[in-house]
């Protein structure tokens, strides 16, 4: 029996994918990763020594200050809390492309569900690369209602807006702006 080098190779890829482990698609996520992109923000961060600006307005009172050194995991945990890439919510995210001009496009996500506490994830990108996050959260309990909207524009700034509404203590408001900048030296 004469086997032909077009079988032999034929017979050999078979094999080579036929071991080839289907892990690659298992190891996807189905949504915008949140925490994965925000690990590689806050590592970016500490390699170039940016520190933040915070401008703060809580019921119309205003605060600034420089952090002489920032932990970017506690900046960014709103933002991470906001993961949708967990088991329980596949599939409750409708996704959306659009192009808002001719180089950027727009990825929303937007929740099936009212009851979610992620509403909206928007992801633009100007060609391959992000230009700006933007979250909508809002939870509702028998005693309050919390709505936040954040938005980070990667390695320049973030800001974060919240209003809790408390069924017996009344509203509180808050925002903070984040300016990532480079520290500035102290002579004296």
């Amino acid at each position: 029996m004469k086997i032909s080098n077009l079988s032999l190779l034929l017979a050999a890829g078979l094999l080579f994918f036929a071991c080839e482990p289907p892990a690659a698609n298992l190891a996807s996520k189905p949504y915008f990763d949140i925490p994965a992109y925000f690990s590689r923000q806050v590592a970016e961060l500490h390699r170039d020594s940016l520190v933040v600006v915070k401008t703060s307005v809580v019921n119309d009172k205003t605060d600034q200050h420089q952090m002489d050194w920032t932990d970017w995991t506690k900046e960014f945990i709103l933002f991470t809390n906001s993961d949708i890439n967990k088991p329980s919510m596949i599939g409750k995210y409708l996704v959306d492309t659009t192009a808002t001009d001719s180089v950027k496009t727009k990825i929303s996500y937007t929740a099936k569900d009212p009851a979610l506490r992620t509403r909206l994830l928007e992801i633009t990108y100007e060609k391959q690369f992000i230009v700006e996050l933007h979250i909508v959260n809002h939870e509702t309990s028998f005693l309050s209602t919390s709505h936040e909207e954040l938005y980070y524009l990667p390695l320049k700034n973030y800001v974060i807006k919240s209003e809790v509404k408390n069924r017996f203590f009344g509203s509180n408001e808050f925002s903070v702006l984040g300016e990532i900048t480079r520290k500035q030296k102290q002579y004296f």
